[in-house]
């Protein structure tokens, strides 16, 4: 009688079974779903913000993003439409607003911000919308709950009462 050798078949299959047995599962059982409690959340803005600089908002590489700028240096808006410092933008800030003077006038009434720009508003993108409003109402009221309308100069346009997402 003769020896018999394995076949091709036979060592592929023995070769496959390892990858089969893993394919099977090594015994580790699902589990439910643990419910620990609510997201976490942090505040984008220190609550001393504005003992220590101006708080303007520009767009990040997430969206809307506050920056801290050192000590008092002016009104917000002008800040703001002048756009990122060059170390800030090196950081990937940049901003959706055109160039402009900022406000020609802002005023308070009944918990509602109106911003008038010397300039047009209708072309403003909702990120520059956000950049406006979150700048306005940290400067009046950080941490308030205002609502921010803007007016332009095209054909007396006001965009609708906005809040600040952040």
């Amino acid at each position: 009688m003769r020896p018999r050798t394995t076949g091709p078949r036979a060592l592929a299959a023995l070769a496959l079974l390892p990858a089969g047995l893993l394919a099977v599962g090594c015994g580790i059982q699902s589990t439910d779903v643990i419910a620990v409690g609510g997201p976490a959340s942090a505040s984008a803005v220190p609550p001393d913000a504005d003992a220590n600089g101006t708080v303007l908002y520009f767009a990040g590489p997430d969206g809307l993003m506050p920056v801290l700028r050192p000590a008092r240096s002016g009104p917000q808006l002008p800040l703001l439409f002048a756009g990122p410092t060059k170390a800030e933008a090196a950081a990937g800030i940049r901003t959706e607003l055109p160039p402009g003077r900022g406000a020609s006038k802002l005023s308070l009434a009944q918990g509602m911000i109106t911003v008038a720009l010397d300039q047009d508003v209708a072309g403003l993108t909702p990120l520059a919308q956000q950049q406006i409003a979150c700048t306005v109402a940290q400067s009046v009221a950080p941490g308030g709950d205002l609502k921010v309308t803007i007016t332009g100069t095209d054909d007396h346009s006001s965009l609708s009462p906005l809040a600040c997402p952040v």
